[in-house]
């Protein structure tokens, strides 16, 4: 990643205050960030769609759902019209509406949302294209998000601090991660890729702190 590179952001209602400190941090970094504020339903369509700049980061900040509701990913409070009136609904894929609906190709996709790290849904978004995909295997505050998100650019960006130095995404991932590695710090996000496993690391596409 490169100074002034693009990095698209989208939030749900609920979830503004949380991509507007990433995207302050990020601008401060001297990246273009393009944010997306979703507040209607065809707002998400279009959106995981790849209806957005050319970017090769997509960060979702939205929320993710458990069982017994179900794995997937949810919007908050959009709205949608019904019968010729407007209502607010929630907006939840699971992992097949995801495969079906998310077109993204060769992206890495940061989703910020509680348990929106679990595998069914990192492989849904790695069956649907993405190039890689980060998200909280665990319920995890909006304080942890915004920091691993921000810690994760700014690892990404290292090489412009120190020339010889570069970081690929599962790097900045293990970095980022490693800032707080308590279960519900930024130590609960999880990176799944398509690239081959290291020595030591997992060989279903995951990949794990030491």
């Amino acid at each position: 990643m490169e100074m002034f590179d693009s990095v698209v952001i989208g939030c749900d209602p609920t979830a503004l205050d949380v991509a507007g400190a990433i995207r302050g941090a990020l601008e401060l970094f001297r990246l273009r960030v393009h944010l997306y504020h979703l507040v209607q339903k065809r707002n998400v369509i279009e959106f995981l769609g790849g209806h957005i700049p050319e970017s090769q980061y997509v960060v979702v900040a939205a929320h993710g759902c458990d069982p017994p509701e179900g794995l997937g990913v949810t919007f908050v409070r959009v709205v949608d019209k019904v019968d010729g009136k407007w209502q607010c609904e929630d907006y939840r894929l699971s992992p097949p509406d995801i495969e079906k609906q998310v077109h993204l190709p060769g992206r890495t996709v940061l989703a910020l949302g509680c348990c929106a790290g679990r595998k069914p849904i990192a492989d849904a978004f790695l069956r649907a294209g993405c190039r890689a995909y980060v998200g909280s295997t665990t319920y995890v505050d909006q304080d942890s998000c915004a920091m691993f998100a921000i810690a994760f650019f700014y690892h990404l960006l290292s090489h412009e601090r120190e020339p010889n130095v570069r970081h690929s995404d599962r790097d900045a991932w293990r970095k980022a991660a490693a800032f707080d590695p308590a279960r519900e710090g930024t130590g609960c996000f999880q990176y799944y890729g398509h690239e081959m496993p290291r020595s030591g690391e997992a060989t279903n596409g995951q990949t794990s702190l030491p």
